[in-house]
């Protein structure tokens, strides 16, 4: 383990979710030499600052002000070592640079995509879709890594413009399907259900897009805990917040008008509660691999119709509108409840490829590293 270096490069500042989906945690247990190396400074300046969250921080983190910095850190590598990027379509010239840059052998890791990638709902998205689809084949390979890792079906065509005749494809599971095999169910003194925070009205992920946050925060909340609050008087259950892992709406708060808010512990509170509800949102995955009810929702505070019809497109479920909560809510929620008919065939389709309950580092461990 010490003749090779593992190197790390997430595509957005650093926080201890990435340490432990990317394989970082997994890697530096073991006593595998390995380094983050944190490029925001220069790729994506200004975003650490807009969405002020809780970054995280260890022995072998590094923050690399310059591009010219960083690109001489990484020039030291050998072919021995491994680069593990998490950078997206945007970063083809930077890709480019490095590998011209390094002998070291390049890694990347697509293991979340969504439905709205594959299945999306409008004709304007299925549209744009196309014409990016027709732009990547189009568009000159800048950049190729030698290993792609595929977490399920879907995401083989997530980076495709990063895979050649050299790349080595690996077919194993998502990260989410990862962070389940060793799951514990959340200990709580009571029935209860889980309100998946998708961050829809102050997402960070606006700051990438350059979108504004939705003005009506105060409707929105308003909303929310009505919705909540009727579900503890229907069902008789409590419920909890799964706070989004970079909310800053939630931010630093354990309780909001008696619902109560927990962090970093989304997985380990699905294991545990008798359903879930949310907006569309990536971490519906635990549902399904937990095999727990689920309702999606909307209100007219939000425009995030496009996500959310997209899981229910897939899942072949209904939306529940809760602008106005009366008998036909009630009756579509328990309808809801009751429909998980296309879990497994999501499953295949965005978790993983054969369910064989090991996770992706140790595959690429016995397979990579160890020869």
């Amino acid at each position: 383990m010490d003749s090779l270096k593992i190197v790390f490069i997430p595509n957005l500042p650093y926080t201890y979710r990435d340490h432990q989906r990317f394989g970082v945690e997994y890697f530096y247990n073991k006593g595998y030499d390995v380094e983050v190396l944190d490029i925001h400074k220069f790729f994506l300046p200004g975003y650490a600052q807009k969405v002020a969250i809780d970054y995280f921080k260890f022995d072998k983190y590094y923050e690399m002000d310059r591009e010219n910095e960083f690109l001489e850190k990484i020039s030291n590598l050998t072919k021995d070592d491994f680069i593990f990027f998490y950078l997206g379509g945007n970063a083809k010239l930077l890709l480019s640079k490095m590998r011209n840059t390094t002998d070291a052998r390049f890694i990347t890791y697509v293991g979340g995509s969504i439905p709205i990638t594959s299945h999306p709902c409008s004709i304007i998205k299925k549209i744009k879709m196309k014409l990016y689809n027709i732009k990547k084949r189009l568009e000159k390979q800048l950049f190729y890594t030698d290993y792609y890792i595929s977490g399920c079906k879907y995401d083989e065509d997530m980076l495709s413009e990063y895979i050649s005749d050299n790349t080595k494809i690996i077919r194993s599971n998502s990260r989410d399907y990862n962070l389940s095999l060793e799951t514990i169910s959340f200990k709580y003194h009571t029935k209860y259900c889980v309100f998946l925070d998708t961050d829809v009205i102050d997402a960070s992920d606006y700051v990438l897009d350059g979108n504004k946050a939705h003005k009506d925060i105060d409707g929105y909340f308003n909303k929310l805990f009505k919705f909540f609050n009727w579900i503890k008087d229907k069902f008789h259950i409590d419920v909890i917040i799964a706070a989004h892992p970079k909310t800053r709406l939630f931010l630093n708060k354990e309780e909001l008008d008696g619902i109560k808010i927990v962090h970093g512990k989304s997985a380990q509170l699905v294991k545990g509660c008798e359903f879930v509800i949310n907006e569309g949102t990536t971490a519906i995955s635990y549902a399904i691999l937990f095999d727990k009810p689920s309702v999606f929702f909307t209100m007219k505070e939000i425009s995030f119709f496009e996500h959310t019809c997209s899981f229910t497109k897939v899942l072949d479920k209904e939306i529940i509108n809760i602008d106005n909560l009366d008998k036909d809510t009630y009756r579509l929620f328990i309808k809801e409840l009751n429909n998980t008919q296309q879990y497994e065939k999501y499953k295949y389709n965005y978790l993983t490829y054969d369910d064989n309950k090991r996770n992706t580092f140790q595959q690429l461990e016995d397979h990579i590293f160890k020869k």
